[in-house]
């Protein structure tokens, strides 16, 4: 142990020597690449490690020997097309990567998932498609889901296609060596995703249906199906409509399968894990939950078992079931005590391990541990141009809202300010909208904090993670309460004599949402706004979400033809004789998540009335910014517009 905590501090020190240069030389190129290593995983002997590696030419999957960071290059995706979800050991040979692209289908984009398999040893790789389906005309469009890999089967996985045979989503086993598939469940129950142990026994079913009925009937219903044995029919174990009710969320079972692990918000109004009696329809007893903020989901090992839940306050922390995981977890922590750490993968003896440690001013780094050595040593960083600078640290803030709710946030103030100088603001409000901000470091802060920006990000009422209360009070509440509340926060910032009044409004999705409809709001406030796939048209989208058979209850009443009608109020696109500063708008092409449409006509629109307004269409742009062109002409033009009008 000391010897992994001696080297471990020497290579953390030669990463974290600030230099004492002025933060605004650091390249706007440095800030703007996408990570340049994700997800790795160890293999179950700990011999090999997987990744993606994210090069100019869009990403990669490569092979390495643990511990070595020398890669070999396993598979090559399109650039500005492919996507990799994730990756995935089978036994200690085969690989499986799930990969997702955007694809046209009845005037919009939606995104279509694929898996394919390579075999380490010849390097040869298979997409995991049925024959029968490939002739298909709409297959093209036809998404593969990954089960399991079949803890004691090395040689197959199970798949989840829709077979029209079955109307409806049917698993297969699917053979790793020559690709073929076989049925292995038919579905006859309305199921949408399955649940199978690591020997492949199907034990639970998850159904989300829309029904349209008069009263109580109408709705989203959320349906869990349940078997024992593979042998058995699957009963209903628990049906709960969206919006109602305590949640409901299976993680798992014990080993036995007569219990299942479940995520619910019952009692305590935070969501926590609790063990449910299957036989008895009975919960037993709550098992782990934290005093102020809701457990995220489940933790599982490389075999899909669940091992433990997560949980964030400013940072994600961990509670694992067994002490043999805390051990390994607390061992790492101790040799990384300046950071914020977890563990990214480990092998099956819990030997080989691959740490994961960021800071708020430090970019993300993987570590490499042989416990059974005592060794350990840096692995990649995320953005190695970004080491060895001078970044800037992130505060967390709380403020009390007009209403006198509580709202939490984060500050960040840039490097090297000359006593008393006050900086221009940029607010950062997150997407979602139920999600939320946390401490990490964060590319686009650090970019905008290097440019002589402070930076707020406020977690408004109706992100998640705060509590049931806290997110369902952020329910109906576009362009109402939850916008209140970034307008609270920035009157509370300039009450506390740190910013100068200037600021301006950077946000994406959601946050991009915010970033509109304060310019109609609250015109006088700011000097500029910046939309990147952001929402113009609230009621454009519901009826694009109620076409799509999509859950909008969180927004409006979808029964509520008054409130409908009543979105356009909190509509830009509607209020465009009220918009006063510049806008830049930046959207792809093939965003299946907000249409761009949202922002071309907006363009189009506030143009035709004269307004400053700059619209970045990306070609082939999704609506995260993972192409590494994109992301850098957008970064760019955020930063050219904010020094141009801020």
């Amino acid at each position: 142990m000391k010897k992994i905590k001696y080297l471990l501090i020497t290579l953390v020190c030669a990463l974290n020597l600030n230099t004492i240069a002025i933060a605004a030389s650091i390249p706007l190129e440095s800030f703007s690449t996408l990570p340049l290593l994700e997800s790795p995983q160890i293999s179950p002997d700990g011999k090999s490690i997987v990744s993606i590696y994210n090069t100019a030419n869009g990403p990669m999957v490569v092979l390495s020997q643990f511990p070595s960071n020398k890669v070999t290059a396993l598979a090559q995706l399109k650039k500005a097309r492919d996507r990799v979800d994730f990756v995935r050991w089978s036994g200690n040979q085969h690989v499986i990567i799930g990969t997702s692209y955007p694809d046209h289908y009845n005037g919009s984009y939606s995104r279509v998932s694929r898996i394919y398999s390579i075999d380490t040893k010849t390097k040869k790789a298979k997409e995991l498609t049925h024959r029968r389906f490939r002739r298909d005309s709409w297959h093209k469009l036809q998404s593969y889901s990954l089960v399991s890999t079949l803890k004691n089967d090395h040689e197959h996985v199970l798949v989840s296609t829709y077979d029209s045979r079955d109307k409806g989503y049917s698993l297969f086993k699917v053979d790793l060596t020559d690709g073929s598939f076989d049925k292995y469940q038919a579905n006859t129950y309305e199921i949408n995703s399955w649940f199978a142990d690591h020997d492949g026994t199907v034990r639970l079913g998850i159904g989300i249906k829309k029904q349209e009925g008069l009263f109580a009937d109408k709705g989203h219903f959320i349906t869990i199906w349940y078997r024992k044995n593979a042998d058995d029919k699957f009963k209903k174990l628990h049906q709960k409509q969206m919006g109602k009710g305590d949640t409901f969320t299976v993680l798992g079972l014990t080993e036995d399968a007569t219990k299942a692990y479940v995520l619910s918000d019952r009692e305590t109004r935070r969501q926590s894990l609790w063990l449910f009696d299957i036989a008895s329809g009975k919960f037993e007893k709550k098992i782990f939950g934290h005093e102020k903020y809701d457990l995220d989901g489940g933790i599982n090992d490389s075999d899909g078992e669940l091992i433990g839940v997560t949980w964030s306050d400013d940072f994600e922390q961990r509670y694992y079931f067994k002490d043999t995981d805390r051990q390994v977890l607390d061992t790492v922590k101790a040799s990384l005590e300046d950071y914020q750490v977890f563990i990214a993968s480990k092998s099956r003896n819990n030997t080989k391990v691959l740490a994961y440690a960021i800071k708020d001013n430090s970019p993300g780094k993987y570590f490499w541990f042989d416990l059974s050595a005592n060794q350990g040593g840096i692995w990649f960083s995320q953005y190695p141009k970004l080491e060895n600078q001078q970044l800037a640290s992130v505060k967390a803030i709380e403020f009390s809202a007009s209403d006198g709710k509580t709202i939490p946030g984060y500050l960040t103030m840039p490097v090297n300010l000359q006593p008393d100088s006050k900086p221009a603001l940029v607010v950062l409000p997150h997407g979602g909208p139920h999600s939320r901000d946390y401490r990490y470091f964060n590319p686009l802060v650090q970019l905008i904090a290097n440019e002589g920006y402070a930076v707020l990000q406020i977690n408004f009422r109706g992100s998640s993670g705060f509590g049931t209360d806290f997110e369902t009070s952020g329910y109906y509440q576009w362009g109402g309460r939850m916008q209140q509340d970034v307008m609270d926060g920035v009157r509370w910032l300039n009450q506390q004599n740190l910013v100068n009044g200037d600021a301006c409004i950077v946000g994406g999705s959601y946050g991009g949402y915010v970033a509109l409809t304060a310019a109609f709001q609250d015109n006088q406030a700011f000097k500029c706004f910046v939309s990147i796939a952001g929402i113009s048209d609230l009621e454009e989208m519901v009826d694009d979400e109620e076409r799509a058979d999509s859950y909008i209850a969180n927004i409006v009443d979808p029964a509520d033809r008054d409130a409908k009608k009543s979105l356009a109020d909190v509509s830009a696109i509607k209020h465009l004789d009220k918009i006063k500063a510049p806008i830049l708008l930046i959207h792809g092409t093939k965003d299946t998540r907000v249409n761009f449409r949202q922002s071309s006509d907006f363009y189009s629109k506030a143009k035709g009335k004269g307004l400053n307004v700059r619209y970045i269409e990306l070609k082939d742009g999704t609506h995260f910014l993972d192409n590494p062109d994109n992301r850098k002409v957008a970064y760019g033009e955020i930063s050219a517009f904010l020094n141009k009008y801020l």
